[in-house]
């Protein structure tokens, strides 16, 4: 069917898409405004657009992957349409994405650790995303020719509270052909990505398979209905998965987790190794059905053996060979995708490394019960090859670092809080 069969979203339909997916803030200027992803594409310029009449304080993000020639011009062109819908906007550049394996994986992780970069620096809470009811459906197709487990058939959630942001898509219940169909209504022009087009990309295949079927409609909708019902299964799971974690598991701010159960369910196994590792993903669950009943072994990056001195149960820490070498001290910089590094104003000195403390340990491991191999395993700052501090052991082998702190941040936290739509 084309664009102007479909009716064009209103603004009361938007406004009461998401006024319940509050909390929000006051609409005021001196408070952190909104965020919006915005690609120049008709779905996230759609998203702008109603949520700009909807509120006044909000903030677009274009990301540019620079992946072809033409997407800076092409961000530029975005920022100047929103710039006429009176939306500020800025260009986030990235500049280290090259063609090869997994380039959809890769820009993906990288567009949004820039998005969440972008919003930590404007103190943003709230990040909007454009997926609609066709992104949702291609999700769980794609899942299920995956042979995904049901929790990944729910597809992508309405909300997802992570540690400092929440992701929030309102118009997951809405087709694509209403959102044009909006644009149109309104003469505004969004830029088409070329890579839409291209055939070896998996999600295209698949979008290409929904909207050639004959039974196209009904196809979409069936595909809705399944996430909508593992979606309730899911958000159940989540909350018994909970429960059992904050009984029986203790995250320390060093970076490493105390089980006190000695056998635990596989799924929340998987989270304490997701959080632990710094990975975005657990372990695929075939590798953890054989944990059930724990025993010392390394899986996903993550080591287990039990937790001697530091009590019954066991201990989870990090694979000393998984973990990131040692990298040169920036501002606000995350070293191992979990410790964030924080240097004041005014402190920063050049040549100064954050990485696994290693041998280091030697020195101080007769005034700690930590095991040597966790020991070996926490993060340090080194001046070269110095060691200056480490701060989990509130250990500073110089004066002017004492202030300086590692915490421990990863990116996805053991709990989450997601509420999936149509619930």
């Amino acid at each position: 069917m084309d664009d102007l069969s479909f009716p064009p979203l209103t603004q009361n339909e938007f406004n009461q898409y998401i006024e319940p997916l509050g909390p929000w803030g006051e609409d005021k200027d001196n408070i952190p405004p909104i965020a919006v992803a915005v690609s120049g594409g008709a779905d996230s310029l759609c998203l702008a657009l109603m949520l700009s009449r909807w509120r006044k304080n909000i903030h677009a993000f274009i990301v540019d992957h620079q992946l072809r020639t033409s997407s800076g011009q092409e961000a530029i062109i975005t920022q100047n349409r929103l710039s006429r819908l009176s939306i500020p906007s800025t260009i986030l550049t990235l500049n280290n994405l090259n063609a090869g394996a997994a380039l959809e994986e890769r820009a993906r992780i990288a567009r949004y650790d820039a998005l969440f970069d972008a919003c930590s620096k404007k103190g943003c809470l709230d990040l909007l995303l454009g997926h609609h009811a066709g992104d949702q459906a291609e999700t769980v197709l794609m899942r299920i020719r995956a042979g995904s487990a049901a929790d990944g058939l729910a597809g992508m959630a309405l909300i997802m509270d992570l540690p400092n942001i929440r992701l929030v898509r309102p118009l997951l219940s809405v087709p694509p052909q209403r959102l044009r169909a909006t644009l149109k209504k309104e003469n505004i022009v969004w830029i088409e990505d070329p890579s839409n087009q291209d055939m070896r990309i998996r999600r295209n295949q698949l979008r290409k398979e929904l909207s050639t079927s004959s039974q196209q409609s009904g196809a979409i909708s069936t595909l809705l209905q399944r996430s909508r019902e593992e979606g309730r299964n899911r958000m159940k799971k989540d909350k018994e998965q909970a429960d059992l974690l904050v009984q029986h598991v203790e995250i320390r701010p060093e970076g490493f987790a105390l089980l006190s159960a000695s056998t635990i369910e596989s799924r929340a196994l998987g989270a304490i190794i997701r959080t632990i590792s710094g990975s975005i993903y657990a372990p695929v669950s075939q590798s953890l059905e054989r944990l059930r009943h724990l025993r010392s072994m390394t899986v996903g990056g993550v080591k287990i053996q039990p937790a001697g001195r530091l009590g019954d149960g066991w201990l989870m820490f990090r694979e000393e060979a998984a973990m990131q070498k040692r990298v040169q001290v920036t501002p606000d910089c995350i070293w191992d995708h979990r410790f964030r590094v924080i240097i004041p104003d005014g402190q920063m000195k050049d040549g100064i490394e954050v990485g696994a403390l290693g041998d280091g340990y030697k020195q101080f491991a007769h005034r700690n019960t930590f095991p040597s191999a966790l020991l070996r395993v926490l993060p340090a700052f080194w001046d070269r090859q110095t060691l200056i501090a480490v701060p989990h052991l509130n250990i500073f082998l110089q004066s002017d670092v004492k202030n300086w702190q590692i915490i421990f941040q990863p990116k996805q936290p053991m709990t989450q809080s997601y509420l999936f739509w149509g619930i």
